[in-house]
């Protein structure tokens, strides 16, 4: 099969968050670098939208603005994106989308009661379909949890949403977790026979690129041992500071921590321009490498695996789609 036809599923797109962050926007606009056009040349099938906020006041209102942009995608562009199902036609033009939330404060102010919260999550179901996982935490605390940035483990809350997802088939994210965090969650799984899958929706590794985003080796080789997912992330310095071509080492290393089961992508696209913080936060001015800084990446990025690594085909595809195909079907699509 050429790279060019290899069907993809990503696992981490920020085009809800670009498109409710200023009215008139469009999934036709590539600065969001998931537009639909974008899509289409990197031959991705099926895209995980993510609903992100940050921790705040505002972080419940721009939840629910993302579900509607959700919402408005499917009803106002049904020749171009459609809910998921199964079984995915890839020879459609169609893109399928499944929703996420990133941080459960999309959901959840900090001050309310949780019981409210779960009401409106379980509404925002019902409204949009199955999701594909829940982060309990962004970069920084919440009542749920500690964020990456964090040293903070789980708190009372984070165990009450674990409960509550237990054996609803929504997979519980480590992409942002503190290091206590995601070690709590697994302690918290197994002492309470919790049915909830793992995944990292989009982090590389810790020891590729030294960053607390990325995973170390107990994390990383815990979500496969379990059956997890782990989404290749594209943003550059979880790459590497300065060499783009590490890309490849970490698909390396996935293979080598036995991951190759696990591995696929979650390329974490988002508009620089509407926030402009990261440029400080990681000092430097360009957030993707070039060939990797939108969703027609992926055939060019899966030619180069081939070449660099040797893979065999069925190890592509299964990097590509397959990996995360098997597991919503068997973990999280009802």
């Amino acid at each position: 099969m050429k790279k060019a036809e290899i069907p993809v599923i990503d696992l981490h797109s920020d085009l809800l968050s670009f498109l409710s962050h200023k009215p008139g926007r469009s999934p036709e606009d590539p600065s969001s670098r998931t537009s639909y056009s974008q899509l289409c040349q990197g031959h991705v099938k099926l895209q995980t939208l993510a609903i992100f906020s940050i921790t705040g006041k505002d972080s419940v209102k721009n939840g629910k603005a993302q579900v509607d942009s959700f919402l408005e995608l499917t009803a106002h562009y049904p020749t171009r994106f459609a809910r998921c199902q199964f079984p995915l036609n890839t020879h459609s033009p169609v893109v399928h989308l499944i929703p996420a939330f990133e941080n459960a404060s999309s959901f959840a102010d900090e001050s309310e009661p949780l019981a409210d919260a779960f009401k409106r999550l379980e509404a925002y179901i019902k409204a949009i379909g199955p999701i594909f996982y829940i982060g309990l935490t962004w970069d920084e605390e919440n009542r749920f949890g500690g964020g990456n940035r964090t040293s903070v483990g789980l708190k009372e809350d984070g165990k009450k949403l674990l409960e509550w997802m237990s054996g609803k088939k929504i997979a519980v994210d480590f992409s942002h977790t503190s290091d206590k965090l995601a070690h709590d969650i697994f302690n918290f799984i197994d002492k309470n026979s919790l049915e909830i899958p793992v995944i990292a929706s989009h982090s590389n590794f810790r020891a590729i690129s030294d960053y607390p985003r990325n995973l170390p080796d107990d994390i990383a080789k815990e979500i496969v041992k379990r059956g997890g997912l782990i989404g290749l992330n594209f943003f550059a310095p979880f790459i590497h500071n300065t060499d783009p071509s590490a890309i490849v080492r970490h698909v390396e290393y996935a293979i080598h921590l036995g991951a190759e089961n696990s591995l696929c992508f979650g390329a974490d696209f988002f508009c620089d321009s509407d926030f402009p913080s990261i440029k400080e936060k990681y000092q430097r001015e360009e957030s993707y490498y070039p060939g990797m800084s939108d969703a027609s990446a992926y055939p060019s990025l899966l030619g180069l695996l081939s070449q660099k690594l040797s893979i065999k085909e069925d190890q592509l595809l299964k990097i590509a789609g397959q990996n995360a195909l098997r597991f919503l079907k068997d973990r999280i699509i009802k």
